[in-house]
């Protein structure tokens, strides 16, 4: 029987606001990410992290993000009693005070649960972060609402880890919410994706390239960053720290689409990803039709970046154990 690797904890009361009162169900083993999310119905979710094992970078960013995507799913039954049930049964997941009640508590019993008795690094002396992701939504078959956590073990990334990126030509709707029907949208890119490339990352047909199918994309010319505006876009919590640490440094940000073209002329210093747990990687090589585009030096725009980043994930971190 293989060990646990996973652990997922789900509020069985979901609409208890009371800590005393709230009961939770505790599943540990091997469920991966996708597998969790999509045993669910279509819903919110979003992908955090631990900084020091026992507080999650930038949950508040995630928590704005949780409470708007469930405000903007609209989450229709087949007569108007049904859509008024699920408005009933997520009133309190749609109302940030009462959302941030119900999940301090579930991602600290989540958390204690967790490394106690699965992550397999918690004795030793250089012990992995967490990843852990949120899924909340309506079942129209169980007439219930969800609300449960995943959490696995972050593997650590070489610190000069550089990447390779697939370039597809598609397009991504309402970005800006994070819906979990995009998880299973983009299931197929990434089984097709080659072993050796890390992210699969969206462009028109203009040749304007967008975000990664699971990060934000950013790319440096002229000793400017350049990223998609955010209304193309969903504001990831780690391109959040990224445009703080820009403003900091008077390095200047351009909300204007990274262009393919100028990468193949050699505009570009280079480019990289930001997300939960890739935190910032600079890219090596994108791969497109039946070309590529290799850059052999880092930049060092980018590794400053980089380093500045690692350092902020512990500003504004919560604290949950």
């Amino acid at each position: 029987m293989l060990k646990p690797t996973t652990l997922i904890i789900e509020q069985v009361n979901v609409n208890e606001n009371d800590e005393e009162k709230i009961q939770y169900d505790i599943q540990l083993g091997n469920k991966t990410f996708n597998e969790f999310i999509l045993s669910y119905p279509s819903g919110a979710y979003t992908g955090m992290r631990t900084v020091h094992r026992d507080a999650i970078v930038e949950l508040n960013t995630h928590m704005k993000r949780m409470t708007k995507a469930l405000a903007n799913i609209k989450f229709e039954g087949n007569t108007v009693e049904e859509t008024h049930e699920a408005s009933e049964s997520l009133a309190s997941l749609r109302d940030p005070i009462q959302f941030e009640n119900k999940l301090i508590p579930l991602l600290r019993k989540g958390l204690k649960t967790f490394y106690k008795q699965v992550d397999p690094t918690s004795n030793s002396e250089h012990p992995l972060e967490a990843k852990v992701s949120l899924m909340a939504t309506y079942s129209f078959q169980t007439h219930k609402a969800y609300f449960a956590a995943h959490f696995v073990s972050l593997p650590s990334l070489p610190p000069q880890m550089r990447i390779k990126v697939e370039i597809e030509q598609r397009m991504r709707n309402s970005p800006e919410i994070k819906n979990s029907q995009w998880v299973r949208d983009r299931q197929e890119s990434e089984r097709n994706k080659a072993k050796d490339v890390n992210e699969v990352v969206l462009i028109d047909d203009k040749g304007h390239i967008y975000e990664g199918m699971a990060s934000n994309f950013l790319a440096v010319i002229d000793k400017a960053v350049y990223c998609a505006s955010l209304d193309h876009i969903l504001l990831g919590s780690i391109l959040k720290i990224v445009i703080d640490v820009c403003e900091k440094n008077q390095i200047p940000i351009k909300w204007d689409f990274p262009k393919l073209q100028d990468a193949k002329e050699g505009k570009w210093e280079g480019c990289f990803l930001t997300s939960t747990s890739r935190l910032l990687l600079p890219i090596e090589t994108i791969y497109f039709q039946h070309e590529s585009i290799e850059f052999k030096e880092p930049s060092s725009l980018i590794e400053f970046l980089r380093k500045e980043v690692a350092k902020e994930i512990y500003n504004n971190a919560y604290k949950i154990l």
